[in-house]
């Protein structure tokens, strides 16, 4: 592919070209210099921590064939390239990518996921429920990777990877035969300023929930919502191709949520509009006769495509939403129903997310994600009635990230819980025993003291092990914040590798259990 191929839809972010005007073949696409081939197209991009266009001369003595950038004092040496100037060149990477991967999503219908919660689970519950009926899936998640049958773990920290990554793995998909891709969407990914997935060419939004998050990125509540109603925008965006299976767009709502109103309007009315709910009547599904346990979900779902009974491996009432969330891709892509109950009754689980630990001790370990005021508001009145003994919760809160909600997350767990072990997160490059005091801070507002209701124990896998020390038979401990993460970042974007689960399955054998 040439160079004036891959520019070709650039024409919005107004580019000029400066430099050598030869058309040279593209072999490839960074946006990391330390990635550069001979012929490759380097994007210059200005990230939160790294300018990428320091690196310009980097890029040069690799072999760049050519050069996209916003700064132009950056390429005063690189005269005898073509030199491509726009005025967003992180915005730039993604008709980049997706030109010089052939527009790998005209061949795939795509459904996007996007919310606060449950975008981990309801994305996976998603592939499983295309997969059981005819369907080959591609899946994108925080938690894990998936092209056909071959699965493997998401370990790049980011919910969604960069443009050049979706639309590489997108070619892949279609490479491997797949024809459909789900897409977990993050608020990040879909804001305007990072346009990770601008060229998704979407035919499927769904939306689970809004709440408290993000602070620190969007600004505001409300830009949040905004940035995540892009999505339901991008359904209407240009597409490559005029395959009819792409000519059907699909917004799936959760009714129930009080911003629900957003996400319709966003969605237009030239969509096919799928709600689901449990409160609201009007909803297209509708789950009654809910029970619900530690070990599992039943439920029987009223739909227009008719009534079904559905029964989860996966606990807690946002697992009702997460599973309706889905139900709702298959029957609106025209699956069977009874089809897709069978396909979420075989789900046993997603890592990091209500995952039980057990080594055969007597009382319950659940290692879940749950890292914002909402979600442990969730997890925790759900946990609740289910034990007779204490509810002991391990959690931090990130560094670097939203201040605001450290307080709210120590006051509503001192609220659920008998006992807080506040601990690290990501510490990051702040002070670790500064952001365990504002946790506590709101424990103390809720009535806990310190070394009675809640300790405070930076390291980790210490405060683990204090938790369970702490354990009495049925009792629940849960570890909150980390989920399926491998690494705890401290001071200097220094990483310890860390699982939860495997943390935990030390620590419990270090006290006798084996299982």
């Amino acid at each position: 592919m040439n160079l004036e191929e891959i520019v070709h839809d650039l024409q919005s972010l107004s580019p000029t070209r400066h430099g050598s005007q030869t058309n040279p073949t593209i072999t490839g696409v960074s946006y990391d210099s330390r990635t550069v081939q001979p012929g490759h197209i380097f994007v210059a991009i200005n990230g939160a921590h790294v300018d990428g266009h320091a690196f310009i001369p980097h890029a040069l003595n690799a072999g760049a064939a050519a050069i996209v950038y916003q700064e132009p004092a950056a390429v005063q040496d690189a005269l005898d390239l073509p030199l491509i100037g726009v005025s967003d060149s992180r915005v730039a990477l993604s008709p980049i990518a997706a030109a010089f991967y052939g527009s790998p999503a005209a061949d795939l219908r795509v459904v996007g996921v996007t919310g606060t919660k449950g975008k981990t689970t309801t994305s996976t519950l998603c592939a499983h429920v295309l997969d059981a009926e005819r369907h080959r899936s591609g899946l994108m998640t925080t938690v894990e990777f998936k092209i056909g049958p071959r699965w493997w773990e998401n370990a790049t920290r980011q919910t969604t990877p960069e443009a050049l990554e979706v639309q590489a793995m997108l070619r892949d998909m279609v490479t491997d035969g797949c024809d459909y891709a789900v897409v977990e969407a993050s608020s990040h990914a879909l804001s305007p300023r990072w346009n990770r997935l601008g060229d998704c060419q979407f035919d499927v939004a769904v939306f689970t929930n809004v709440t408290h998050e993000h602070l620190d990125y969007h600004g505001s509540v409300e830009q949040y919502r905004r940035d995540k109603a892009r999505l339901f925008e991008l359904l209407h965006a240009p597409a490559a191709g005029t395959s009819d299976r792409k000519r059907r767009k699909v917004a799936i709502i959760n009714l129930d949520d009080p911003y629900a109103p957003l996400y319709v309007e966003a969605a237009g009315t030239e969509v096919d509009l799928i709600t689901y709910a449990v409160e609201h009547p009007a909803a297209s599904l509708r789950a009654v006769d809910i029970q619900t346990s530690r070990h599992g979900t039943r439920y029987r779902v009223q739909t227009a495509w008719g009534t079904a009974d559905i029964e989860l491996r996966l606990p807690g009432m946002f697992n009702v939403y997460n599973s309706l969330a889905a139900l709702a891709v298959g029957l609106g892509e025209g699956l069977d129903i009874s089809s897709c109950a069978e396909a979420l009754a075989w789900v046993a689980g997603v890592t990091g997310r209500m995952e039980q630990v057990e080594l055969g001790q007597p009382f319950s370990v659940v290692v879940d994600y749950a890292h914002n005021p909402d979600s442990f508001g969730q997890v925790m009145s759900m946990l609740r009635p289910l034990t007779d003994g204490q509810l002991i919760a391990v959690f931090g809160s990130a560094g670097e990230r939203d201040h605001a909600k450290r307080a709210i997350q120590g006051r509503i767990a001192a609220q659920h819980c008998d006992l807080l072990v506040i601990t690290d997160e990501d510490p990051r490059d702040e002070d670790r025993e500064t952001i365990l005091e504002e946790i506590a801070a709101g424990a103390r507002a809720a009535g806990k003291r310190e070394g009675v209701g809640y300790l405070k124990i930076a390291d980790r896998a210490d405060a683990i092990r204090a938790a369970f020390e702490r354990a009495r038979p049925g009792d629940i401990v849960m570890l909150l914040g980390k989920g399926h993460e491998s690494c705890i970042i401290y001071e200097g974007g220094r990483k310890l590798p860390w699982l939860e689960r495997t943390e935990a399955e030390r620590a419990l054998r270090e006290m006798g259990f084996s299982g």
